[in-house]
């Protein structure tokens, strides 16, 4: 073998890693420390103990899904509970709509606020409420019966500084759990399963940015238009060594469904804003943060990463070739079916492998436009509303 070879193979084994080695060596933690998620049952929770909330939603043109997100929120008949909306600059009717609600409804807040974006909407709508509870949840979101309950019982320990919910399909009549779109579905399976094996060990480094809640007192003023809303306090919870954790039970759905073309812009929306968030808090890379950091470069970094592991494999591979190696013969063959597959979905033809071809193509593009998103400092957190 060349010196080549060796590299190459060594950058296979990162861009594995996030995938497939990073969910074992969780799973084996986990069984080694049989840790639990939580020390107690919901059940073992009062509602008495409950403590007071609020839920944020932030809302741009949503006339046609708010109404009924408000409604599944009180259907809850959570005990203590103020629901504040602002409405960013809205011009279909949003505003008019939540008037109206405010009716039914005396504990609904309503604010017609000014275009100014997602994130300095979300700053605005903490500003002007008060409990130590706060929920966020999207505006095209239902929340399934008692998830309100489950999520912020978690708050009776005072190590959990943040609990995120758990994202369902809802087809009219049954919940099942992750069973998205079919090009989603089964990163969203290992989204889910590693997100739950770090809850269990110390803290989840992801987000679940349409249903979280947080402690008021950890959680930091956005820094800037560019990193995300739902991430960034995440972090500032885990920079001051509080636990971010799932509850499987507090379950919500989202309405509105992702339209053919919209995932590319959304994924490289998602990890630019990601990218920026981490940048920021990057001190929680450092190995003093423990399972944190260790969580952090094998979850984040190594996935952002993805697009450069695979450009020295292409040159590497092509010097390789030159000399007639083996392992460079073999990568220059797993590289050209690649392209080959993607292609071939592209123009339509419908093939499994085709379609995994073309998103792992698609997914480094995504990374590396959200690369340069990030170093020209672009604005991230902004609103898109999908059209067909």
């Amino acid at each position: 073998m060349f010196i080549e070879d060796y590299f190459i193979l060594f950058c296979y084994l990162l861009i594995l890693y996030p995938f497939i080695i990073y969910p074992l060596i969780l799973e084996l933690l986990v069984r080694i420390y049989k840790k639990q998620l939580f020390q107690s049952s919901i059940s073992d929770i009062s509602t008495d103990q409950l403590p007071e909330i609020s839920v944020l939603i932030a809302a741009y043109n949503e006339v046609d899904t708010l109404e009924e997100t408000i409604e599944t929120i009180y259907k809850q008949q959570y005990p203590k509970i103020q629901v504040h909306v602002g409405s960013d600059g809205s011009n279909d009717g949003t505003v008019e709509l939540l008037y109206e609600l405010q009716k039914k409804y005396p504990s609904l807040c309503v604010y017609d606020v000014t275009r100014r974006g997602k994130n300095r909407i979300n700053e605005f709508l903490i500003a002007h409420s008060q409990s130590e509870i706060i929920v966020h949840i999207d505006a095209d979101c239902r929340i399934v019966p008692n998830a309100l309950h489950a999520m912020c019982a978690r708050f009776i320990d005072p190590e959990i500084g943040a609990v995120l919910g758990n994202s369902i399909e809802f087809n009219g009549h049954v919940y099942e759990h992750e069973t998205l779109e079919k090009e989603q579905s089964a990163y969203r399976s290992l989204e889910y399963f590693t997100r739950l094996r770090e809850s269990q060990l110390a803290s989840t480094v992801t987000s679940l940015g349409h249903f979280y809640a947080l402690r008021r007192r950890y959680r930091k003023p956005l820094p800037n238009d560019s990193v995300c809303d739902d991430y960034t306090p995440l972090l500032s919870i885990l920079a001051d060594k509080k636990r971010v954790v799932v509850e499987t039970k507090a379950s919500v759905y989202e309405v509105r469904k992702s339209i053919k073309g919209m995932e590319y812009l959304q994924a490289q929306r998602f990890a630019a804003c990601g990218i920026a968030s981490l940048l920021f808090y990057k001190k929680l890379l450092l190995p003093t943060y423990g399972l944190i950091s260790f969580f952090l470069w094998s979850r984040k970094m190594l996935r952002w990463c993805l697009p450069f592991f695979s450009i020295i494999i292409l040159i590497l591979t092509s010097i390789s070739v030159v000399k007639s190696s083996t392992i460079g013969l073999c990568s220059a063959s797993i590289w050209t079916l690649v392209f080959i597959g993607a292609l071939a979905w592209n123009i339509g033809l419908s093939f499994k492998p085709f379609h995994s071809a073309y998103i792992f193509i698609r997914l480094h593009i995504s990374l590396i436009m959200a690369w340069l998103h990030t170093i020209h400092k672009k604005q991230s957190a902004v609103w898109e509303r999908p059209t067909a």
